[in-house]
């Protein structure tokens, strides 16, 4: 929800594209350096409880939002450092959630979960991101921030029912390196995977390009649809969801590469197709496609991260996967907020989605 009503409440404030995409160029400095050295330490200690101290920063942040959402004025810049702060300890908290997944299911159910798994992701984006923009509209932002500010508090309680010491192979001995000479590793490990680090780039190319998030606000806004703004939001998320479900049929396909590069081109046409069209309704047609095609990249991505990269290194190499699939969407977010403020909304997102 927070993702919802930060860039929405910036818009409010600003009514400029350029601000509510500049915020996304913030995420992306703070995100940058947090998920680098979060892999390190996802390497390096108890990854339970890199998860538990994070997830108390994250719920500590909407508080920080909800009382500046107080003010009858509120400060534009500190919604800039909180959404900073909440950048950085996203970094530290992903790469260990992501390393220690792989750990609590057999090897023989490693499909399976990769095209499960995002179903937390999925059924969350579905939902919360229209009640988050109808909260915004009807209750105000204070409200909607205090109740993401208690979805964390419950988040830790059932984090704290993982019995970590019942995992083999618990944390692995290695000789000590800097953080630095531990990120150069694990750069080098991927380095030497061109499948891994084509999966990587494809998806970074795209997002960078075409990617819709921060014109949300200003394209509900063109088409006098603001109370309508959450379903932009959730509507990839749906198509996300609707293959999903329908995703048995990835468990017999091996040929990951060609799946991951061809569900990237048809992102990228189904953008262009929003960019092109002059009905809202068939804009979130274009939004649910490219949600389902970009759902298919990333169940073959996971496949092939979770199946083949090895414990000792796991949490660098998320640290690494988490820069490129949060940089890309951050980025592209920034630039296409630029583009809007200039040549226009579905005019940017053409051209993008066009390159």
């Amino acid at each position: 929800m927070t993702a919802v009503v930060v860039p929405f409440q910036i818009f409010l404030i600003t009514q400029s594209t350029f601000y509510t995409g500049l915020i996304s160029g913030v995420e992306f400095i703070f995100i940058f350096f947090s998920s680098l050295l979060g892999g390190v330490l996802a390497d390096r200690f108890e990854k339970r409880k890199i998860l538990i101290w994070a997830e108390i920063g994250l719920s500590i942040v909407p508080l920080g939002f909800a009382v500046n959402a107080l003010f009858a004025n509120p400060n534009i810049w500190v919604i800039f450092i909180l959404a900073a702060i909440a950048s950085f300890l996203g970094g530290i908290h992903r790469p260990a959630l992501e390393a220690l997944t792989p750990r609590l299911v057999p090897q023989s159910e490693i499909a399976k979960i990769s095209a499960l798994s995002p179903m937390r992701h999925i059924l969350t984006t579905i939902l919360s991101p229209m009640i988050g923009g109808f909260a915004m509209v009807a209750i105000g932002a204070f409200y909607t921030y205090l109740f993401d500010a208690v979805s964390f508090f419950i988040s830790l309680l059932f984090l704290l029912g993982v019995n970590y010491k019942k995992l083999e192979g618990n944390e692995a001995e290695r000789p000590p390196k800097s953080i630095v000479g531990e990120i150069v590793e694990g750069y080098r490990y991927i380095k030497s995977r061109k499948e891994i680090f084509g999966s990587y780039a494809s998806d970074f190319i795209v997002m960078v390009l075409c990617n819709p998030v921060a014109l949300y606000p200003a394209l509900a806004a063109a088409f006098q649809k603001e109370e309508s703004v959450g379903m932009l939001y959730a509507f990839p998320s749906l198509g996300a969801f609707l293959m999903t479900l329908t995703s048995r049929w990835t468990l017999s396909c091996r040929r990951y590469g060609v799946f991951i590069i061809s569900a990237a081109a048809l992102w990228s046409l189904s953008l262009t197709f929003v960019g092109l069209v002059p009905s809202f309704n068939w804009i979130l047609v274009g939004l649910l496609c490219a949600g389902c095609f970009d759902m298919v990249s990333g169940v073959f991505r996971m496949t092939l991260w979770n199946e083949t990269i090895p414990e000792s290194i796991r949490g660098r190499i998320a640290g690494f996967e988490m820069l490129s699939y949060m940089s890309g969407p951050l980025l592209g977010n920034a630039l296409l907020g630029f583009l809007a403020d200039v040549i226009g909304i579905q005019v940017a997102l053409f051209l993008g989605s066009g390159v």
